[in-house]
């Protein structure tokens, strides 16, 4: 909710915004139980609308940042069954960063098309597009490497 909410650039568009916020929702998808990273992601990016002014788009990031979660739990569900899960980066992950922002894109000019119609949902979602997607891929890739130099899902996740 704090990388998204302070870390935004307004697009001036049905009070949107841009934001870097779902780097958080994949790596929480990738450390937390799969229930777990889906409320934090649905409250959290919720919230963030709520506490910009754009609560018009809460109901609908409720649904699609739980539904972000969803492509990394299948994914570390499929490496945790064969053994490859201690990394929080692999290739399953940066996969599933690429699904999930896929899902973000759609999730939104679907949202956007039946609260604005269609029409200025595909004008808008050039704008904002691949921006948000592409910039949270980055970050969960730069911080989730750190994470993992650092031993962190091991160390911390290992011993709860």
């Amino acid at each position: 909710m704090v990388l998204t909410t302070y870390g935004q650039i307004k697009t001036g568009v049905n009070d949107g915004y841009i934001h870097f916020g779902d780097s958080m929702i994949y790596l929480a998808a990738c450390m937390l139980p799969a229930p777990y990273a889906m409320c934090a992601a649905s409250i959290g990016a919720s919230l963030s609308d709520i506490l910009s002014g754009s609560a018009v788009w809460a109901p609908a990031t409720a649904i699609i940042k739980a539904l972000n979660v969803i492509p990394f739990a299948l994914m570390i569900k499929h490496l945790r069954k064969n053994g490859k899960d201690a990394n929080i980066i692999n290739k399953g992950t940066i996969i599933m960063a690429v699904v999930s922002g896929i899902i973000t894109i759609l999730g939104y000019f679907v949202a956007e098309g039946i609260m604005f119609g269609f029409k200025v949902a595909a004008v808008s979602s050039i704008l904002r597009g691949l921006v948000q997607p592409v910039g949270s891929a980055i970050v969960f890739y730069a911080v989730g490497m750190a994470l993992d130099k650092a031993k962190f899902k091991s160390r911390v996740i290992g011993n709860l």
